[in-house]
């Protein structure tokens, strides 16, 4: 969801969360939990708030542009989803779920070897058992970086970010999980040239276009996001390549 929708989304739980219902909102954001924290505070959010900074929900689900919305049921069964112009303020948006909810519930059932992480030392070990039984596996080894930069272990996940692309240059998700580990680093310019390269790589997604923008840009994004400028240099940048 989209920042401005997070006040509505909070009315919404509230009339709701009584009803065995959850809401999960997730910021894909390279700069961090710092930048998306300052948006669910002002609008008073209560519900659970994650972010994803390596942006590895599109690179698994493979949508390039949010808000999207999915509804999960209690036996971890998709529901619904909405790819694109998933809104609160959308009428139609909120009756699909009010639906779902409004419908029987499944049978409780149990999930053999469905496992919670609670920390981020156990998230890491984890990672760490998974590349020692298949340490030819790219996407564990990425998993395994993206664990290490939310470890604090800066210098190891750059280590690995750079080590997967050696492997395989073409991948978006280690440039732009090289780019998050740049930006706690410090080195900015290091993070942009990782993300351009990553967007030119992957044309036509957005979300990757716009941490870039957003990086550059500043002003633009924080506090608010300024749409008309977002449609204006969209414009120019498809004139140039015209």
């Amino acid at each position: 969801m989209c920042r401005e929708e997070l006040p509505v989304w909070q009315k919404f739980y509230e009339k709701h969360h009584q009803e065995n219902f959850e809401i999960l909102s997730i910021s894909m954001d390279t700069q961090g939990a710092e930048v998306a924290r300052r948006f669910t505070e002002a609008a008073g959010v209560t519900y659970p708030s994650a972010v994803d900074r390596a942006q590895g929900l599109w690179d698994l689900y493979g949508f390039p542009v949010v808000p999207n919305g999915f509804f999960v049921d209690e036996q971890g069964i998709l529901r619904y989803a909405k790819i694109g112009g998933f809104d609160a303020r959308n009428p139609a948006d909120v009756a699909a779920i009010e639906r779902l909810l409004a419908a029987p519930s499944m049978p409780q059932t149990t999930q053999p070897g469905f496992e919670y992480t609670r920390s981020i030392e156990e998230a890491l070990h984890r990672a760490e058992e998974a590349v020692k039984g298949d340490p030819e596996n790219l996407d564990l080894r990425l998993t395994l970086a993206e664990r290490r930069v939310e470890a604090k272990q800066d210098a190891e996940g750059l280590r690995d970010f750079q080590s997967a692309l050696e492997k395989d240059p073409k991948s978006t998700r280690a440039l732009v999980g090289l780019a998050t580990t740049y930006l706690d680093l410090g080195q900015k310019e290091k993070a942009l040239s990782a993300l351009r390269r990553a967007s030119a790589l992957d044309p036509g997604n957005w979300i990757i276009h716009k941490q870039v923008w957003a990086i550059e840009h500043p002003e633009q994004f924080y506090p608010a996001i300024n749409s008309k400028w977002q449609e204006q240099q969209l414009q120019q940048e498809k004139g140039k390549k015209k």
